[in-house]
């Protein structure tokens, strides 16, 4: 965000306005400090400071986007159509063991295990089921509070809020993915000025990276044009971690954009051919020699590894050799490190359009 600075008229201290009233007093009248002239004037000075330093300042800055903050924010985006992205509830399957027959009705709260430091996690049955006679059944549910907090690797989800006969275990086999927080003000504040600056045209690609970023829960938006001849265009998405879509997010920007293929009846103009789907990841490979700082251990670094190396991909077309040695050795654990090969080599690796680099094996020594 901008910094704010008042204008030059409004940028009198509290010492300068109290002057100015000293001078300004009638003639045969005490200004010394202490007198009452003096004692009535300077709080006076002390408020107008604080109304013009503080309150108008604040008043100022909520009347412009590149200044304003939450519901003042709101009332820029309003009248331009652009609207803060609402909180998405984290979504994905659970696997649940009994007898044959065992109903797990629709509305059902399974939970993650809470402790004295974080509370459960609850997670909702959006679709009813039978155990089958494999003696599971595999449905759907969705986070109760809708945040990235909904977002937990698999097997977290290990109880029931209200015991289920015939019910003998429980969990979800795979992660629970898709939530997303409240578009914060830095990404809505964009977005509003992105509007002003590109007024709509008639699906020009900044119109379907606009239209897929009106959707909860997307991040970076890569539009191909012509992807598969005459009035083709694919849209490439991420979550709000740049990491890959769901099907159910990718599917949400499909329903935004372009319901009903070609023919108009979402955002994109008649005659578009509009294919949403998310990134294509590149695994890349890595081994090194590393020497570790005091404290550390191997599996722990190798983590670190791969956190910074995953965020540095996160916006890169080419993968650099030397931008990577660069990145290691500022990582928490490392005090050196040699040999280093990407793929089996010291090259770059060039990514092609909705291509991203993500970590594979880290091999360190």
């Amino acid at each position: 965000m901008e910094e704010f600075v008042l204008p030059e008229f409004l940028q009198e201290t509290e010492e300068e306005t109290h002057q100015k009233m000293i001078r300004w007093a009638p003639e045969n009248i005490d200004t010394a400090e202490g007198g009452m002239y003096w004692d009535h004037t300077r709080p006076t000075a002390r408020i107008k400071d604080k109304l013009v330093g503080y309150e108008l300042s604040l008043t100022l800055m909520m009347k412009f986007p590149q200044f304003a903050v939450g519901p003042f924010l709101d009332l820029h985006g309003d009248p331009v159509g652009v609207y803060r992205r609402p909180a998405v509830s984290a979504t994905g399957e659970v696997t649940f063991e009994g007898a044959i027959g065992t109903t797990i009705p629709i509305g059902t709260i399974v939970t993650t295990i809470g402790d004295d430091n974080e509370d459960s996690l609850l997670f909702e049955v959006v679709q009813s089921g039978v155990v089958n006679d494999t003696g599971s059944i595999t449905l759907q549910v969705k986070a109760v509070e809708p945040g990235s907090s909904g977002n937990i690797p698999a097997g977290s989800i290990q109880g029931v809020a209200k015991s289920i006969s015939g019910l003998s275990a429980l969990t979800n086999v795979l992660p629970i993915e898709g939530g997303a927080d409240e578009e914060d003000d830095d990404s809505f504040r964009e977005r509003i000025l992105d509007r002003h600056r590109n007024k709509p045209l008639s699906g020009a690609k900044r119109d379907y990276e606009k239209w897929a970023k009106e959707v909860p829960g997307v991040g970076d938006v890569i539009v191909i044009p012509l992807w598969a001849g005459p009035k083709t265009v694919k849209v490439l998405i991420t979550d709000n971690n740049r990491q890959l879509a769901t099907p159910e997010l990718i599917a949400a920007v499909q329903e935004h954009i372009a319901p009903d293929g070609d023919q108009g009846g979402g955002l994109a103009p008649i005659g578009a051919l509009v294919t949403v789907d998310t990134i294509t990841t590149v695994p890349i490979n890595l081994s090194v020699s590393v020497t570790l700082s005091e404290g550390y251990d191997l599996l722990g670094v190798i983590e670190n590894i791969k956190t910074v190396l995953n965020n540095y991909f996160a916006d890169k077309s080419v993968v650099k050799w030397t931008e990577v040695v660069a990145v290691l050795v500022g990582t928490e654990g490392i005090t050196d490190h040699s040999g280093l090969l990407l793929n089996g080599s010291v090259q770059n690796i060039e990514l092609g359009i909705g291509e991203r680099a993500v970590v594979g094996e880290v091999i360190a020594t």
